[in-house]
């Protein structure tokens, strides 16, 4: 009888060895890891942030896990909650372009089940290459679908990426994983309007996933699973979604090219805290004002061209909230122009009171552009007007930096780490980290290393 999608998959992940890996498929994972961890710790330096851990912590006291830079103890779905909420927070981590955000959803899970395996750093990168690839090959199917339809795909497509982490981390067999990966498909849906109006449960969005995939998993070991042909089946997760049946072609992408072809380095970075989708434009103004020699009094409006789905992030009223900020293409231009930069600084409430702040937001506008609509999904990119003082017009188009065509350097991902950890590392332990990033996570002994660097506590007084 021929496999199921799932089953193929499943078996793809249990299979991966790390001898299997190219070598920049390696170097990748430790820029996924490094980044992750310069996530999450720079997040702990944000009000609120611990004693949300602290409250999650308290759901399931059972001390199986540990949660990074804190004393709190907790049951191993909880903590891997609490780490993907953090590590999403700041809206600063990696993703793959229309599949999800698979650091802050997968590698607390990953880690977690490394470490409780008694694994090393080798387990711990085969294990976070393998959430990766498959979760991005079934997200896939559904992702720029859902984006059209304003769903949070990464969200609602990310407990597929951490269960499969979670049970290559812990060793289990192709079965588990398989019957894993079908209840992955009974989880709801996410929505954008919990980013967009600026809710506090937004960061969810990758703590969720984490605590789904780990619970998909335990159920599977105990013989719970959905219907192994959840890809397939007219009634299945397509028809659950509201899309017609998955077509034979859709379903041969999904497993074309195993261990071959890696959709794991088609990763990107975060050089801005706020939705990815938002980094052209605002990268894209900050060169121009470089070339042009422009300060925001030179500035009349901005237009910004691109994909229709744009028009969600064509936020106004946003000042009140840093989340609604995040997901703003209005606020994050207009503080890119006013401050020059655009880091976790310019999103704080002191730097959103800035009375010249509202004034530039509305002066940026979105609009759809026809042949940029026709490019998307194939390739993002958008088209920026600006209109200065003296009458110019200047115009350029882009793309999102630090993406897969032209990735940061090491240096480049560790200067994030220090600028993010600063305060809460020393800089003793900043070195120790680039010592152990550049030799490699998955070098012998590193492993340890990284365990006793992360889960030192940094948050008691």
């Amino acid at each position: 009888m021929k496999s199921t999608v799932i089953e193929q998959l499943a078996s793809f992940s249990v299979g991966l060895r790390y001898e299997d890996l190219p070598y920049e498929v390696v170097s990748k994972a430790n820029d996924c890891l490094l980044d992750f961890i310069a996530c999450y710790f720079g997040a702990l330096k944000i009000s609120g942030i611990a004693e949300t851990m602290k409250n999650i912590a308290s759901l399931n006291p059972m001390p199986q896990s540990s949660i990074w830079g804190t004393d709190f103890h907790c049951g191993i779905a909880e903590a891997a909650l609490a780490m993907g909420t953090s590590g999403y927070s700041l809206e600063y981590d990696d993703g793959i372009s229309v599949s999800g955000h698979w650091g802050s959803a997968t590698i607390p899970a990953t880690f977690l089940a490394v470490a409780e395996h008694g694994g090393n750093g080798k387990d711990l990168i085969t294990g976070i290459v393998s959430a990766y690839e498959v979760g991005t090959r079934i997200s896939r199917l559904f992702s720029p679908r859902l984006l059209k339809r304003h769903t949070h795909f990464p969200c609602t497509m990310g407990a597929f990426g951490a269960a499969t982490g979670f049970a290559k981390g812990l060793g289990c067999s192709d079965a588990v994983l398989a019957g894993a990966l079908s209840l992955a498909g009974l989880f709801p849906l996410g929505t954008y309007s919990t980013a967009t109006a600026g809710a506090d449960g937004k960061a969810l969005y990758s703590g969720w996933p984490n605590y789904l995939g780990i619970n998909a998993v335990r159920l599977s070991k105990i013989g719970l699973s959905g219907d192994i042909d959840i890809l397939e089946n007219p009634d299945g997760l397509a028809g659950a979604l509201g899309f017609p049946p998955l077509t034979e072609k859709m379903l041969q992408n999904a497993i074309e090219g195993l261990g071959k072809t890696w959709h794991f380095m088609e990763v990107y970075f975060k050089p801005y805290p706020c939705c990815r989708w938002l980094h052209a434009p605002v990268h894209a103004i900050l060169k121009m004002m470089e070339r042009e020699n422009l300060h925001a009094h030179d500035i009349v409006s901005v237009k910004v061209g691109g994909p229709e789905f744009l028009r969600m992030y064509d936020t106004h009223d946003v000042l009140a909230s840093k989340v609604a900020c995040q997901y703003s293409i209005p606020f994050s231009v207009a503080a890119a122009i006013l401050y020059g930069r655009l880091g976790v600084d310019e999103f704080s409430e002191a730097a959103r009171q800035d009375s010249k702040l509202q004034a530039l937001i509305d002066r940026v506008h979105v609009s759809v552009d026809p042949e940029l609509q026709e490019l998307f999904p194939r390739s993002f990119s958008v088209r920026l007007e600006i209109h200065t003082k003296d009458g110019k017009v200047l115009c350029t188009t882009a793309g999102t930096p630090w993406g897969p065509d032209a990735p940061p350097t090491k240096d480049e991902l560790f200067q994030k780490f220090c600028v993010l950890t600063q305060g809460i590392f020393t800089e003793d332990e900043q070195q120790s980290m680039k010592a152990l990033y550049l030799r490699g996570f998955d070098a012998p002994g590193s492993f340890e290393k990284l365990l006793c660097l992360c889960e030192a506590d940094r948050c008691s007084p």
